[in-house]
């Protein structure tokens, strides 16, 4: 499994020359390019969260938008129905999909595969349906919506550079998270649970930590997104949002800590250029998601591995 590469003084300077690409493309681009951009940069956040439960805690999430939405309208119902100032609310927002994270996944590890797997889908379930059909607190189907400026009233650009700079803090902290003494025990209870446990380690216990890990990154995601659209809607807590997270992972590259990061620029990327030349979407996606699976089974981070691995970059023996 591809943890984390060493990162040599080349690799750094290559990570530091693609933030400056993606700040150039965003300055020169356009305000279209922006909201691309912005867009790109917090679903690679999202997917990154439900990368670092599927690849390192081996937790399949088939309901981890419900943490999105979770800090969507943490954020947004703080501002609405409780008249917070907009920076306690911007705290607000993961905290509530920490909540929620720590309720669910309470419940959730108590199971194990395709069992656990589908106990998230219920529970993503019950809170897409709170948030679609609460219609006095939530506004039901029809969201909420012109609560404030979207963006703080920032420009495109503006905002785009503040996203990129959560994402990059983000990171960090989860490659932190993954390099640690916890990152080691989520690794091993995620590889053989049994064997983890004789060593002494309290399976559930790691498996809710980094269930609650990912569902805060998950509602910073969220609270960024609310910000972004200047609203809220029910469906940010559905199975479609799920359901990109997972096509994002698998492109990607799951066993690799970039897969999220690089499947939503993948994803993103992909949506925007198709849609300028035809309006089925969904059948290119299916055509690319079925030509990555079967020549590329473990995603685009493979690919540049094998480049670097090329060109000397690899770990050194």
């Amino acid at each position: 499994m591809n943890i984390l590469p060493k990162m040599t003084p080349l690799r750094w300077g290559i990570a530091a020359a693609l933030v400056v690409i993606l700040e150039l493309a965003n300055r020169l681009l356009g305000v279209g390019m922006s909201l691309v951009l912005t867009e790109m940069l917090i679903l690679a956040l999202f997917a990154s969260s439900l990368n670092l439960l599927m690849t390192y805690g081996h937790m399949v999430s088939f309901g981890h938008a419900a943490y999105f939405g979770l800090g969507a309208y943490g954020f947004t119902l703080a501002v609405t129905r409780f008249d917070m100032p907009i920076e306690l609310a911007l705290v607000l927002g993961p905290l509530v999909a920490v909540l929620g994270g720590l309720i669910f996944g309470a419940l959730c590890v108590r199971l194990t595969e395709i069992y656990f797997a589908m106990l998230t889908l219920a529970c993503a379930q019950i809170t897409f349906t709170v948030l679609f059909q609460w219609y006095d607190f939530t506004g039901g189907d029809t969201g909420i919506t012109g609560f404030m400026n979207p963006r703080f009233g920032l420009t495109e650009q503006n905002f785009t550079s503040l996203v990129l700079v959560v994402l990059i803090i983000c990171l960090f902290i989860m490659a932190w998270i993954v390099k640690s003494p916890l990152g080691l025990s989520i690794r091993s209870v995620g590889q053989d649970r049994w064997r983890a446990e004789a060593l002494g380690l309290a399976p559930r216990r790691v498996q809710l930590t980094v269930f609650v890990i990912a569902s805060f990154f998950a509602g910073i995601a969220g609270t960024l997104f609310a910000v972004f659209q200047g609203s809220a809607f029910p469906d940010y807590a559905g199975l479609g949002f799920t359901l990109d997270g997972l096509i994002m992972v698998v492109l990607g590259g799951l066993g690799s800590f970039w897969g999220g990061l690089v499947g939503a620029v993948l994803l993103v990327q992909l949506e925007h250029w198709v849609l300028m030349f035809t309006s089925h979407w969904g059948l290119m996606l299916g055509i690319a998601v079925l030509i990555l699976v079967l020549v590329l089974p473990q995603g685009l981070t493979s690919v540049v591995g094998r480049l670097s691995d090329m060109l000397g970059l690899g770990r050194k023996k």
